[in-house]
């Protein structure tokens, strides 16, 4: 998948969420109130929402389980060996989750992947974490749909957490790719859930609200202006797909110096090619109207990977699995109006959505009030991975 994404997994959580969960015991009363009747789940989605606001410092959770055992391994895939990291919980009894991380050129290693990946393990998931080589290099295709197909393919049949069906948890960009995996006649009937945390629905009104700030799908709802950083992520990763190399290092240079805090007028785009040029249009362009008819202009390697990615354009039936939407109503880079259409796009029941405003993009941020939904996406999780 060659799509535009722009960012990767969830940056260290504010101190507001961590100084705050105290009042989270008694949100965890009021649920009991509200219908929650297992009171142990609901303590065990509170220590993971510490673990999570943690990160790598003490916690609750990490004082009353075992560390997860880590083991690295490698299986064939195309002919080509695919590393995956294996987290093994004590006691493996919500079954196998693989988590598929977002735009990091430090791909499965990434220091806040980990800390998630042995949460969740801490939680009792078997996790699975794959190297995906388009979200470390922001070159992803449609090949990472396949590759995630084959991580289900290959976990479902070797790894016995798994057998039984799985889960897919995906972050920002990667969304679209896992639920296309997922959606796959081979792999459909082996995916239980999928966790989607600040995911895209609609490809060209995405690209819309990063350059323009119009979020098309919004309902006439007002979103935040886009994070500033976006449209030149962007950029980055749609380089690979331009066949001239000197457009390539001309714009990455153009783009770097932008995420650097450079404004002074880019030098480089007098020596654009039309391929070139044309990527650069969209990207810069903050003209609503213009989106769609500069779109059709960039090369046609790059409009065929925009159509294979766009959900919005796919029949969703083939999913068979339940989805759980998380994402953030302040979200600066994929509003929070792609999950709510994404939602609305299923058999009503089949997804659900947590709009937590303890959620920026993908990191999170907020105190125990925001944090309520937070807690209860957790407490979802974690039921949908006893129901084996």
């Amino acid at each position: 998948m060659h799509g535009f994404g722009v960012t990767g997994p969830p940056a260290r959580p504010g101190a507001r969420l961590a100084r705050g969960l105290l009042g989270l015991w008694f949100v965890v009363g009021l649920c009991l109130l509200s219908g929650c009747t297992t009171l142990g789940r609901g303590q065990e989605a509170l220590l993971v929402l510490h673990d999570l606001a943690a990160v790598d410092a003490p916690s609750q959770l990490k004082r009353h389980t075992p560390a997860p055992a880590r083991e690295a391994m490698t299986y064939a895939v195309a002919g080509r060996d695919q590393a995956v990291d294996l987290y093994h919980p004590a006691e493996p009894r919500r079954g196998a989750l693989i988590l598929v991380h977002g735009f990091t050129e430090a791909g499965r290693r990434d220091p806040r992947l980990v800390a998630l990946a042995r949460t969740l393990a801490r939680a009792d998931f078997t996790v699975i974490v794959p190297e995906l080589q388009g979200l470390r290099d922001f070159s992803v295709g449609t090949r990472e749909v396949e590759r995630i197909a084959a991580v289900i393919r290959h976990a479902t049949t070797t790894v016995p957490a798994a057998e039984s069906g799985t889960g897919l948890a995906a972050i920002s960009f990667a969304v679209g790719p896992a639920i296309l995996a997922a959606m796959r006649p081979d792999t459909a009937h082996r995916v239980r859930f999928v966790i989607a945390v600040g995911g895209y629905y609609d490809l060209t009104d995405m690209l819309r609200y990063v350059t323009t700030g119009e979020d098309r799908g919004g309902g006439g709802r007002r979103s935040p202006p886009p994070q500033r950083e976006a449209r030149w992520m962007v950029l980055l990763s749609q380089l690979h797909r331009l066949e001239d190399a000197g457009d390539r290092a001309r714009l990455e240079a153009m783009a770097r110096r932008r995420l650097a805090g450079d404004d002074a007028p880019p030098a480089e785009v007098r020596g654009l090619g039309p391929q070139g040029r044309a990527l650069y249009e969209l990207v810069s362009n903050r003209d609503p109207a213009r989106v769609a008819t500069l779109i059709e202009a960039l090369p046609g390697p790059l409009r065929e990977q925009v159509a294979a990615l766009d959900l919005s354009a796919r029949d969703l039936d083939a999913l068979e699995a339940r989805l759980v939407l998380i994402h953030g109503p302040d979200d600066r880079v994929i509003p929070v109006s792609h999950s709510r259409r994404l939602r609305d796009a299923l058999p009503a029941g089949q997804a659900r959505l947590f709009e937590a405003g303890g959620l920026g993009h993908v990191e999170v941020t907020a105190g125990w009030r925001d944090g309520w939904e937070l807690w209860r996406a957790i407490y979802h999780v974690l039921q949908l991975g006893e129901a084996r």
